[in-house]
């Protein structure tokens, strides 16, 4: 089964109005998933790792290169801890944008872009971090000033 349907099955899973209208989107997508919006559909941990597990073990994984969680507030630290862990080494963009991620979540995040062969644009604004970690952030900005790090 493609990696659009499989998706989408746990979409209509979740069951809400806003994963049901994306499932048909994903549905109606015969290509190949190069950018996964899964944005402010309501989920949490336990529905990002069954995504994430779906899109490690797709043999075509590596076509994806976009991926936002962002506006999905019960992820958390868990499921950013799930999404660092599993993210796959084609990645390039990378959208957390208020998903209820504190320092343990937002530190796996870091260690992930530290370590991304790809990564050219992360946004995970409006998350619960410590100024101690927007300093971490800035530091690997600097670092690295051809990525696009909005924290």
């Amino acid at each position: 089964m493609m990696l659009n349907k499989r998706i989408s099955k746990i979409l209509r899973k979740k069951g809400t109005l806003s994963c049901i209208q994306k499932a048909e989107i994903l549905e109606n997508n015969s290509a190949k998933i190069r950018d996964l919006n899964l944005r402010n559909l309501d989920l949490e941990s336990n529905d990002v790792l069954d995504i994430m597990n779906n899109i490690t073990q797709e043999s075509d994984a590596i076509s994806i290169k976009s991926i936002s969680f962002s506006y999905n507030l019960l992820i958390g630290d868990v499921g950013a801890i799930l999404i660092a862990k599993k993210l796959p080494g084609s990645m390039s963009e990378l959208g957390l944008v208020g998903c209820g991620i504190t320092d343990k979540g937002g530190t796996e995040i870091l260690n992930w872009m530290r370590t991304s062969q790809n990564l050219q644009m992360i946004c995970i604004e409006n998350n619960k971090f410590s100024d101690q970690l927007k300093k971490e952030f800035s530091i690997f900005k600097k670092e690295n000033p051809e990525k696009i790090v909005v924290f």
